[in-house]
C-alpha cells in the first residue's frame, strides 16, 4: 500500500497489514487529475501544484496534518494503474482501505461555500456531481468518519450530521450511514437500488466499484462490457443465499438471470431479506442456468409458475405492509425461463399467535413446498420446447391493434386441490395460455369509472357428486385519461354454484351478482372473500411490462382447501408454542 507523507509529500510504500493510520481522500475525477509517476518526479509536483489535480490533494495533506495524521491516500496517486495488476490488487482492497482510514475527506469540487447553515449551500452539497459517481458509493459507505470540504477546502459537514440530508439523496438509511446497522443486514436488492442511478466512465467499473459492498474479490477484465456486471452477481451468489439478486425489473435486461445493470434494481430499496421460517437452499450456476429450490405457484397455463422468493417488500408509505415478491417464470417440467417483472403479492402481519389477521382474513395463502427449478439463459424461445413455448409467449400479444387496460391473472397458492376449471364467461376471455383474465377491448362495458371488466370463473371438484363446483366472480373498472390508466377498482367473491350447474347459466349468475362495481361502484369492494373451504383475494395491482396482455393487471390467488391450511397454521404453531416452551424451561 502506497501512502503520501503529508510533511514531505514523498510517497511511501508498507507492505501487508503493517501501515500505519491514514487519512484518505474521495473525490471526483477531472481533466487535470495527478499520476503516480507525476507526483514521484519532484520538479513536476512543484510545477503543477497549482493545477486541480494536484492542489486538492496538497490541501488534504494539510488538513490531515492539522488533524494529527502523517499519512494520505489518495487513488490517482497512490495507485500504478500502468501495471493492470496492481490496478487489480487496488480496487479489489479499496473498499477495505476506506474502511481501515481514520477519516475520509470528500472533496466536493462543484460546491461554493455559502455562510455557514446557508440553505443554497445544502442546495449544492444535494446537487454535487460527488453523489451520482459509481466509485463514491463504497467511499461513502465504508469509512467510519467522513468530512465534506468545499471548493475552497471550507468544512461543510460530516457524514453523521448530513445524514438526513444524504439519506434524502441516496436513498441510504440514516442508520446504516451512522454505522448504526452493519451492511451485510441490507438485501442485495437494496444495496444494488443505491447504485441504480450512479454511473461510471467505463461500462465495466459500474460492476467493479461495488465489490466491497458486497464483500467479492473478482479479476478485472476491461473490454468486457456488460459481461462484468453478470459476472458479478455470479460471484455474489457463490457466497449469498438472498433471493433478492432476482428482483430487478426486466424492462431493459436482456439476459433472463441476471440484471444488466443496478439500475433494474431502482425499485429494489424496499425489498429486505426473509429467513423468518427457515434457512434458504442454496442456490448455484449450473451449465444449464440458474439452480435454486424453492415454492412454486401454479396458475393456470402448463407453462407459467410463480416462484417465492425468501425476500419482502415492506412498504413504509401503508403501515409498513409486507409483501412477498413472486418472480413469474416460464417454462415446464422444473426447467423454466424468467420472462416478466417480479410481482409483490401481499401477505399481511400475523396478529399475536393466531393464524388469522386483520379480523378474519388468513394471513398467507402459499404452501411452503419446495421445488427445484431451473432458470435458464434464453431470452424469448428455449428450443428444448420449440414451438409449444413460442405459442405461450405469444399470448402476451392480443392481437386487437389496442391493449386491454385491465385484467386479471389467476394464481393457485396452494395448488387446486382436486379442481380444474370447468368454465369460463364470457368463455373468451379467460386466456388459459398466460393465466389471465382479460376483456377484449371492443367488448368491454362502460360505467361511471370506465371500461368495466366482469367475469364468472367456475371450477369443478373431480369425482365429486355434491358440492362439486365453487365459482369466483370477477369484476373491475379501469379510470382512463389520455389512453393511461389511472386508476382501477376491483372486486372478488366466491360464489356458490349449484350442482347441476351448466356453462350457459353462467349469465344468469353473472346478472344475479349485486357487486360494488356492477352496482356503479359503491365501494369499498370486496378483495377477499371466504365461503365454506374456498378463498380469493386479489390485493395486488400492478403495472405490465410493455403493458401486455393489459396495461394493469391484478393477482388473484384462490384456495381451495382452507381447511386444511388452518389445520397446518395449528400444526405450525402448537410446534412453536413446544420449542418456545423448551427454550424459556432451559434459560
Amino acid at each position: 500500500m502506497r501512502l503520501i507523507n503529508v510533511n514531505t509529500l514523498e510517497i511511501e510504500v508498507f507492505q501487508g497489514a503493517n501501515f500505519p493510520k491514514y487519512a484518505i481522500l474521495s473525490h471526483t475525477w477531472g481533466p487535470d487529475e495527478a499520476s503516480l509517476q507525476q507526483w514521484t518526479n519532484r520538479l513536476t509536483r512543484l510545477r503543477r501544484m497549482k493545477s486541480a489535480g494536484f492542489s486538492k490533494i496538497r490541501s488534504a495533506c494539510k488538513q490531515a496534518s492539522r488533524d494529527e495524521l502523517s499519512y494520505l491516500w489518495a487513488d490517482t496517486v497512490c495507485i500504478d494503474k500502468s501495471s493492470s495488476a496492481e490496478l487489480s490488487e487496488a480496487i479489489n482492497s479499496m473498499y477495505t482501505w476506506y474502511e481501515k482510514a481514520s477519516v475520509c475527506y470528500v472533496f466536493l469540487a462543484d460546491v461554493v461555500a455559502r455562510p455557514q447553515g446557508s440553505l443554497d449551500t445544502l442546495d449544492l452539497v444535494r446537487q454535487s456531481r460527488w453523489f451520482t459517481r459509481g466509485w463514491t458509493l463504497q467511499e461513502l459507505l465504508a469509512p467510519s468518519s467522513v468530512v465534506f470540504y468545499s471548493k475552497e477546502w471550507i468544512q461543510l459537514g460530516t457524514k453523521n450530521a448530513l445524514a438526513v440530508l444524504i439519506s434524502g439523496v441516496t436513498g441510504i438509511d440514516e442508520v446504516c450511514l451512522q454505522k448504526k446497522k452493519r451492511l451485510e443486514e441490507y438485501s442485495i436488492a437494496q444495496r444494488m437500488a443505491w447504485a441504480a442511478n450512479r454511473v461510471t466512465t467505463r461500462e465495466e467499473d459500474i460492476a467493479y466499484c461495488l465489490l466491497g459492498i458486497f464483500g467479492i474479490s473478482m479479476p478485472l477484465l476491461y473490454g468486457e462490457g456488460q459481461k462484468a456486471f453478470k459476472r458479478l452477481q455470479e460471484e455474489i451468489i457463490k457466497v449469498s443465499d438472498d433471493h433478492s439478486i432476482l428482483a430487478f425489473t426486466t424492462e431493459l435486461s436482456e439476459g433472463t438471470v441476471f440484471a444488466h445493470h443496478p439500475s433494474a434494481f431502482t425499485k429494489g430499496r424496499h425489498i429486505h431479506p426473509n429467513f423468518a421460517h427457515k434457512l434458504t437452499a442454496p442456490f448455484s450456476m449450473t451449465n444449464a442456468g440458474l439452480s435454486i429450490t424453492t415454492p412454486l405457484i401454479q396458475t393456470l397455463s402448463p407453462y407459467w409458475v410463480l416462484a417465492l422468493l425468501n425476500c419482502v417488500e415492506i412498504d413504509p408509505r401503508h403501515d409498513m405492509r409486507r409483501s412477498m415478491i413472486y418472480l413469474p417464470l416460464f417454462g415446464k417440467d422444473n426447467r423454466f425461463m424468467r420472462a416478466r417483472t417480479p410481482v409483490s403479492i401481499v401477505c399481511k402481519t400475523l396478529s399475536g399467535n393466531t393464524p388469522y389477521a386483520q379480523g378474519t382474513e388468513i394471513q398467507d395463502l402459499n404452501r411452503q413446498t419446495e421445488t427445484s427449478y431451473y432458470i435458464s439463459y434464453f431470452n424469448r424461445v428455449y428450443n428444448v420446447y420449440g414451438t409449444e413455448m413460442d405459442i405461450a409467449m405469444k399470448g402476451f400479444e392480443l392481437g386487437l391493434g389496442t391493449t386491454a387496460p385491465m385484467g386479471f391473472m389467476i394464481a393457485f397458492p396452494r395448488g387446486m386441490a382436486g379442481y380444474r376449471l370447468h368454465s369460463a364467461y364470457p368463455p373468451n376471455d379467460l386466456r388459459l395460455d398466460i393465466s389471465f383474465f382479460i376483456q377484449k377491448p371492443c367488448s368491454l362495458e362502460k360505467n361511471l369509472y370506465g371500461p368495466h371488466v366482469k367475469g364468472l370463473l367456475v371450477f369443478e371438484k373431480e369425482h365429486a357428486l355434491t358440492s362439486r363446483f365453487v365459482g369466483v366472480y370477477l369484476a373491475g373498472s379501469a379510470v382512463e385519461y389520455k389512453s393511461e390508466v389511472t386508476s382501477c377498482q376491483w372486486e372478488c367473491r366466491i360464489v356458490d354454484i349449484p350442482d347441476a350447474f351448466q356453462p350457459k347459466d353462467s349469465a344468469d349468475i353473472l346478472k344475479s351478482i349485486e357487486g360494488p362495481l356492477g352496482g356503479l361502484g359503491h365501494f369499498p369492494s370486496v378483495r377477499y372473500h371466504h365461503s365454506g373451504n374456498a378463498v380469493v383475494e386479489a390485493n395486488t395491482h400492478f403495472k405490465t411490462s410493455g403493458g401486455e396482455p393489459c396495461s394493469d393487471a391484478v393477482m388473484v390467488e384462490i384456495v381451495f382447501d382452507v381447511d386444511a391450511l388452518l389445520q397446518e397454521r395449528q400444526e405450525v404453531l402448537l410446534i412453536e408454542q413446544k420449542i418456545w416452551r423448551t427454550i424459556t424451561h432451559s434459560g
